[in-house]
């Protein structure tokens, strides 16, 4: 079962951390600026933190605030500006209109209609299993889908896996906890989990879905703005390092793509390795539909969170041309801020859609986590440590864009299976911007590389918090995950790498 970190490697990066920033502030590389210096030292520790959890990741997240003021590189009010910055409060309204579909359960009825539509094949059930994942995804945390969709896989696994095991599903949604510090960021464990590995039924139909539940919920979090955080991260640093806004739709136009091209991929490799099977009885296929019975009619509430989420997600994707010209100030984030007052306005059986106890469950760490990246980005443009970066970039001669494009997708992968995936993007950023400047390219290509890069950890259950939830359901060991995503994170860099090369560019042109 997985577990927290361990106290030596928190204790040795608890001084690690501060060790390493005192070295490089106070005898640090040669040439560099005193501000410079500053950022480099401080993101050393801020990044050493991090990876090795020394305390809290939010917790981290709030260096720059105290770092860069008393180095001299800022003062407070630009050190604290990154963290109110719009693309914030846009994943700040998309969390708590996603709470408002969780707590009407609209997503369980959305998902049981998306896998009861392919059929009951081994291989049309994971494909209906990843697309479900994948879509709630696109809207709700990637945490929160996981934790719905796990105990739906595991009664349809039980139900029509052809070899015995025990009856009841070892998962229940009232057994899932959620994250001590509910950060929606690859490296937290999830905790709380029953399992039984003798009695479960080890299965490929079994394995295969899990497996695609973990993976859905990835690949469908790359696909829109709102989906994922390292796709806030890049675009608030495009906006702020750049001056380019990234829209909604402007996103899914890339997003979307990716997303579907490589769910596909995902599906065929899945069925080609694991080659699931199931058991044909009658009376043993209609889990699904006993379980769409059981919700029984729409209720007042997903009528009505449901009308909210079409709003708020329709004009988001119509505001530059149908919008904007009305209200010309028109962004995403006062779209998204919007339809949250939305959903505590509006009544439902007496009370309200969404109210105040149920904002203990936004991930608001993710939000400090994503302001944290935010100052460093702005950190390494004032101070000239981009600059820097990019010379020492050109003088390593590396100046082929597809070259520099795979490296940057194989590294950001790698290192987002044992650490933060939005610390991990807030860290690439302003060096994309850099390396981007060494080797006159778009910086937004490199940017995009790493953002979607950062999204797609297969191999490890600490590498997301879906895969976390799926291996603590007892139907997969370690190496068959380590192994299928492995198999899975090679076509993951080709994909990226091709879209990054020959699409990006045309569409954020």
């Amino acid at each position: 079962m997985p577990s927290k970190p361990t106290v030596s490697r928190s204790a040795i990066g608890l001084l690690l951390g501060p060790a390493v920033f005192l070295g490089l502030y106070l005898a640090g590389p040669f040439g560099l600026s005193p501000a410079a210096k500053a950022v480099l030292a401080s993101t050393a520790w801020i990044v050493i933190w991090w990876v090795t959890e020394a305390i809290p990741i939010p917790v981290t997240s709030l260096l720059p605030v105290v770092l860069f003021p008393t180095t001299g590189v800022m003062t407070v009010g630009s050190a604290t500006a990154p963290y109110a910055d719009p693309i914030v409060f846009l994943l700040l309204g998309g969390f708590l209109i996603a709470l408002a579909i969780e707590r009407w359960n609209l997503h369980h009825r959305l998902s049981l209609l998306i896998i009861s539509t392919v059929g009951t094949s081994g291989k049309g059930l994971v494909f209906g299993f990843m697309g479900a994942t994948a879509f709630l995804s696109m809207w709700i945390s990637n945490t929160a889908t996981a934790m719905m969709m796990v105990p739906i896989g595991a009664a349809v696994i039980v139900e029509l896996t052809a070899i015995g095991g025990r009856k009841t599903p070892p998962l229940d949604r009232d057994e899932l906890e959620e994250p001590n510090d509910p950060l929606d960021v690859e490296g937290e464990l999830l905790h709380g989990f029953e399992s039984d590995a003798v009695e479960l039924p080890n299965t490929s139909f079994g394995l295969a879905v899990m497996l695609g539940i973990a993976y859905g919920a990835s690949i469908g979090g790359a696909a829109t703005l709102i989906g994922s955080p390292p796709n806030a991260v890049l675009t608030g640093v495009a906006e702020s390092s750049l001056g380019v806004e990234i829209g909604f739709l402007d996103w899914m136009l890339v997003g979307v793509p990716i997303a579907v091209i490589f769910l596909l991929i995902t599906w065929v490799l899945l069925v080609v390795v694991l080659r699931p099977t199931i058991d044909r009885q009658p009376g043993r296929t209609d889990v699904i539909d006993d379980q769409l019975r059981e919700l029984g009619a729409m209720t007042t509430g997903e009528r009505r969170v449901l009308a909210v989420f079409g709003l708020v997600a329709a004009c988001w994707i119509v505001r530059p041309f149908v919008l904007q010209p009305v209200v010309p100030m028109l962004t995403d984030a006062m779209i998204a801020v919007g339809g949250a007052v939305l959903v505590f306005l509006i009544p439902v059986d007496g009370e309200r859609m969404l109210d105040w106890e149920y904002t203990a469950r936004v991930p608001w760490g993710v939000l400090l986590l994503l302001g944290a990246g935010f100052s460093l980005a702005r950190g390494f443009q004032e101070s000239g440590l981009d600059s820097v970066v990019a010379d020492a970039i050109a003088g390593l001669g590396v100046t082929e864009l597809a070259g520099m494009i795979l490296l940057i997708a194989t590294v950001v992968i790698l290192l987002t299976n044992v650490t933060s995936n939005t610390a991990t993007a807030s860290l690439f950023m302003p060096i994309a911007v850099s390396i981007g400047a060494a080797i006159g390219v778009t910086p937004l290509t490199l940017m995009a590389t790493a953002a979607f890069a950062a999204s797609f950890a297969f191999m490890l259950p600490v590498a997301t918090a879906p895969n976390a939830i799926v291996f603590g359901s007892g139907y997969l060991t370690i190496p068959q995950m380590a192994k299928i995503g492995f198999i899975i994170t090679l076509p993951a860099i080709l994909v990226i790498s091709a879209f990054a090369i020959w699409w990006i560019p045309i569409v954020w042109a």
